[in-house]
């Protein structure tokens, strides 16, 4: 029984060390592409909390695009307002 645990014991430290081994091959190869995905994601939410903090930027853009462009505007807002239903309706059906 004894001699039993003493293997057991020596596998799992084998299969532990195999698996640090595979980590870190895993990580020199795809870390870098994981790295830039994440940096990208970052970004974009950070962008969306910096316009959560700053409505008014939101509020002046969309008056100089009625000002400027309001046909323009029209087609932009049906989109924005097409994109966030998606969303929308992507974050009901995901747990997020």
């Amino acid at each position: 029984m004894n001699s039993r645990l003493l293997e057991l014991r020596e596998q799992r430290g084998l299969l532990c060390a195999r698996c640090e081994t595979q980590r870190k091959a895993f990580a020199a190869n795809h870390g870098a592409t994981l790295g830039r995905v994440c940096s990208v994601a970052d970004k974009a939410r950070a962008g969306a909390n910096w316009l959560k903090r700053h409505p008014a930027a939101v509020g002046i853009a969309a008056l100089l695009l009625v000002v400027r462009k309001p046909i323009r505007l029209w087609r932009w807002g049906r989109r924005a307002y097409s994109a966030w239903r998606g969303w929308r309706a992507l974050q009901k059906r995901l747990p997020l």
